[in-house]
């Protein structure tokens, strides 16, 4: 079964995301893309389970960032789409607000779809919203000094011979990158358990880089990943934006404060003072809010049966109409 030709033919619906479709992009900015593809029978009643096909063309810099030539491009089943919309997970939700000049393509079907989006924000896109932007926050709270430490101390741990060696034991050494309080070994921002091994602090080290990526360069230029920070802001204020008005407009109007924050012109003090004000604001506004609290389930499931029904029949009388055209 050939899922990149499947999703392709199939596909309802695809437009530009991220930058291009907040109206933060730059001329370096990547190009990514995301859509819909509605599923064949052997999906819907077989025994494969697809719920994505990542399209996308891979070309990374040794440093690890994408090069021009690199496109992320994903398309989602039609039913698991609805079912992440419908949690108003907020990388989703936000596609059925795209704007025109970021369509890329849309049929009957598609438009079907974005017809149905008033349907899908509830009252649960305000902890979806602020879950994801605390994932952001965590991420960008790294400073360039913990970074450092991390990074010199992962690799010191990783080539040091005796891997099983307590933590701990290592006090004699005087390792500028590890500080040792009454019950952690500290290093960066990690508090590690003294009775540790080496092997598990390296292990523990390397999950915590993991989260910084490829944007070493911002943290040693502004102290912060500058580019978590600025989707912090940007998650909080399409959480508040959403559910204000049920609406997410784009590009967005907050696009400049977005890519400001994105671009270093904000300390991590005022972003993360900016956070905690947006936080309690869409908490205020959720009180006011017409949205419903739960999601419209009966409605959306009807909907999304019909469509679906719709699809099977039409590929059905497709594939058999020639034969009874012919007399076969």
């Amino acid at each position: 079964m050939n899922l990149s030709k499947i999703a392709d033919d199939n596909k309802i619906l695809e437009i530009r995301v991220g930058s291009h479709l907040y109206g933060t992009n730059t001329p370096s900015s990547d190009l990514d893309y995301a859509g819909v593809f509605l599923p064949i029978k052997e999906i819907v009643f077989g025994f494969q389970k697809v719920e994505e096909v990542d399209l996308s063309i891979k070309d990374k810099t040794e440093a690890g960032k994408n090069t021009p030539n690199a496109v992320d491009r994903k398309l989602y089943e039609f039913r698991k789409f609805v079912k992440l919309a419908m949690e108003n997970n907020p990388n989703i939700i936000e596609q059925l607000f795209v704007n025109a000049p970021n369509i890329v393509y849309i049929n009957d079907a598609g438009r079907a779809l974005l017809a149905e989006r008033h349907k899908f924000p509830h009252l649960g896109l305000v902890q979806k919203f602020k879950g994801y932007a605390f994932s952001q926050k965590h991420k960008m709270v790294i400073r360039s000094d913990n970074f450092h430490e991390l990074d010199n101390a992962f690799n010191y741990l990783k080539d040091y011979p005796e891997q099983k060696e307590l933590l701990i034991e290592l006090r004699d050494k005087y390792l500028p990158f590890i500080k040792y309080t009454r019950d952690y070994c500290v290093i960066g921002d990690l508090n590690l358990q003294k009775g540790i091994y080496v092997k598990k602090a390296v292990n523990m080290i390397e999950e915590r880089l993991s989260k910084v990526g490829n944007r070493k360069s911002l943290i040693t230029k502004y102290g912060f990943d500058t580019k978590f920070a600025s989707n912090l802001i940007r998650l909080l204020l399409e959480g508040k934006e959403l559910i204000s008005d049920g609406e997410i407009k784009f590009p967005l109007s907050y696009k400049d404060t977005v890519l400001a924050i994105k671009q270093g012109q904000w300390t991590i003090k005022e972003v993360l003072d900016y956070a905690d004000e947006l936080e309690a604001e869409i908490d205020r506004a959720a009180e006011k809010s017409a949205l419903p609290k739960k999601p419209r389930f009966d409605e959306i499931e009807k909907f999304t049966i019909n469509l679906l029904e719709e699809h099977l029949r039409v590929r059905k009388f497709l594939a058999w109409s020639p034969r009874f055209i012919l007399g076969a």
